[in-house]
């Protein structure tokens, strides 16, 4: 499966963020969303990332095109391939972690 890294850019002069919780949890309902959050520091400009697990770039971009904060003009994505190489379940926090039935789709 892969997995692609969303980046999301604050866009200078952009309209206040609109709600993304319901945009996350659809894809949470749909189990294309591996983890995600905002960023105490930005990183290359970014201030917010998630990663989702779908099947090519095409369609993470695809994805990300309806995300709310894209498509309300107040961040800018950046979406790569991230090779992941594991996930180390141990070592979440347990009150994180969320199942595609814990959220309404």
């Amino acid at each position: 499966m892969p997995y692609f890294l969303v980046l999301l850019q604050p866009v200078a002069g952009g309209p206040d963020p609109p709600e993304h919780e319901p945009f996350t949890d659809s894809l949470l309902a749909r189990n294309l969303i591996l983890l995600g959050g905002g960023l105490d520091l930005p990183l290359a400009g970014a201030d917010a990332a998630y990663v989702l697990a779908c099947g090519s770039l095409p369609e993470a971009r695809e994805i990300v095109a309806g995300d709310p904060l894209v498509t309300s003009g107040s961040r800018r994505a950046e979406v790569v391939e991230w090779e992941l190489v594991g996930i180390n379940p141990e070592a979440l926090d347990a009150e994180l972690v969320l199942r595609p039935g814990d959220v309404a789709g």
